[in-house]
Formats: structure tokens, sequence, C-alpha cells
């Protein structure tokens, strides 16, 4: 008789901003996962919910089913990294406040991804959305290209090594979230990219990636709240973390490839069919500046 696989403790981290039923319809299936050994911790950025709401999170905390933790101010990597530090378990899985997982054995695929492969830090899982046919490659599954323009493919049906990772179905030893010093505060607010960046920071490391098509889930992608809250400003956000992204994370000449798409597409393409030229334009260069480097005296306080 073989002996019985080991049951590694699993935190499930579900950072929310301003979502209601989908959030709760989120930990509720989060709730129904069959693993023996599971802890879910909501991290809200906004504590404000609908009455009914309100009262089901707090009933929840206070059963000890969930641990229910604030982060304010809003900043996705922020509350991810007040999620997994947190945490008890040895894996560490991220999902967003508005996923669907009719699976009961998603996590206990997360964790046999890990248990197969040693040599990753990170796993990514698969991404349906109901209203789109699944985004399928045949191979390397998130890869963006030299340009960041490729489709990553994080629908497809056939598990693989992965090349990047996607925030709103990704899982992490903990050991190697410690050793990468977790995820980038320095993205903005809806933090496009921050997800990108772990995962070259975790290869870096000397970790491998690995995608499971068998921890599968549905991303809704809501139509309030999250990133389509109206005081978060998602058009110049994408820019200024896309470049972040580039010039931190992308050696030459990738970065110049990446940089040259970045302005023609999201600045001045997607600005002029939205009318915000000028607004992306200038978003772009205050991340441009923010970036440079500084010397001694510019570090100090003086100019350079």
């Amino acid at each position: 008789m073989n002996p019985p696989l080991p049951t590694p403790c699993v935190s499930v981290v579900v950072a929310t901003f301003r979502r209601d039923q989908p959030l709760v319809d989120t930990v509720r299936d989060l709730l129904a996962q069959g693993y023996p050994a599971l802890e879910v911790l909501v991290v809200d950025q906004a504590p404000n919910h609908q009455p009914a709401v309100a009262a089901q999170l707090s009933a929840w905390a206070a059963a000890g089913q969930i641990r229910y933790l604030l982060s304010d101010p809003p900043n996705l990597p922020r509350a991810r990294n007040r999620g997994w530090r947190a945490a008890t378990g040895e894996i560490v899985i991220f999902v967003d406040d508005d996923v669907r997982i009719p699976d009961p054995h998603y996590v206990a695929s997360m964790v046999a991804a890990f248990l197969a492969h040693p040599e990753v830090g990170a796993v990514a899982g698969r991404i349906l959305e109901p209203s789109r046919p699944p985004e399928v490659v045949r191979h390397r599954v998130g890869d963006l290209g030299w340009s960041g323009a490729r489709r990553p493919g994080f629908g497809s049906p056939v598990s693989g090594p992965a090349y990047s990772l996607r925030g709103c179905n990704m899982a992490f030893r903990r050991s190697v979230l410690e050793a990468v010093g977790g995820f980038d505060e320095g993205y903005q607010r809806s933090a496009f990219r921050e997800d990108a960046d772990i995962a070259i920071r975790v290869q870096a490391a000397g970790f491998g990636l690995w995608f499971s098509a068998e921890a599968w889930l549905y991303h809704l992608s809501a139509s309030t709240g999250g990133t389509r809250s109206s005081e978060i400003d998602v058009d110049n956000d994408v820019v200024a973390n896309d470049l972040r992204f580039a010039v931190l994370r992308l050696s030459w000449p990738q970065r110049g490839c990446w940089i040259l798409r970045l302005y023609l597409s999201r600045v001045v393409k997607a600005g002029v069919l939205r009318g915000r030229l000028w607004a992306r334009h200038r978003a772009f260069f205050a991340a441009w500046w923010g970036l440079r480097p500084r010397g001694p005296r510019d570090r100090a306080g003086g100019r350079t």
C-alpha cells in the first residue's frame, strides 16, 4: 500500500476592495473546499459593505471560518503582503474577490502541483471567463513575449511549465515569498504587472514556475468594485505600472521593445480612442521620471 500523501497547511488570501456579493460567493466556494488543512484570509481594503454582506463576513469571522484583516490605504500588493505574512500555511494561494470555484478539489490540485514538482516556487492555475472562450496556447503558458503583447494562454487545458503568473489564480510556497520579499508595493493601486513582477523575481531566485490546468476557476471580472471602482484611475495606473515593470525587471533590448509597445499602444492608440491622450502621456512621463536612477546628492534630498 502506498503511504498517504502529505497534506501541508494551505492559506488562501483574498484581497478585496469594494466588493459585496461577488466576495461572499468567492469565500463561500473556498469554505466548501474539501481540503482538510485550510485557512481563508480576507484582506479588506474598504470595510464598508452592504448590511447583509457585513453580517455574513462577521459571522464567518466569529465562527473562526475566516480570518478578517484590514489593509489601508488601498494597494493590492500591500494587501497581499498583509495576507501572506499573517498566514500560517506552507502554501499560500491568492485569488481575486470575484471568482467562482465550483471544483471542491481546487486547493488539493494546487497542493498536488507543488508535491509533484518540488523545484517550483509558484503555481499558476487555469483561468476561465464565463463570457469568453478560453485563452489557449499550445506551448509556453504565461509567455508575454518581448513586448508584452503576446496572449499568455492561462485558459489552456494542459499542465506544464509556466513563464509568468496571473494574480487572480496563483500560489506560492511561503518560503519562496519570504525569499523574494513578497510583492513589490511600488505598483500603484490596481497593481497591473505586479504578478509578472513577482514571477520574474521567483525565477531569478532559482525557482521554477508551473501551470496547473487542474487548479481551475472562473474569473467573473465583476462590473463594480475592485479596479472598476470610480476612485481608481485604472487607465493611468496601467501605464505607470507597465512602465515600472519594464524599467525594473527587463534588460535591454527587451526593455526598449516593451516601452515602445507601451507608449504606442496604451498611451497613443488607447489615449486617442478614449479621448485621454494627454492624461496618459502625462502618466507615462510622470512614471518615467519617478523611476530614473538618482545620484547620491539627489537621494540625500539635493539635486544632481
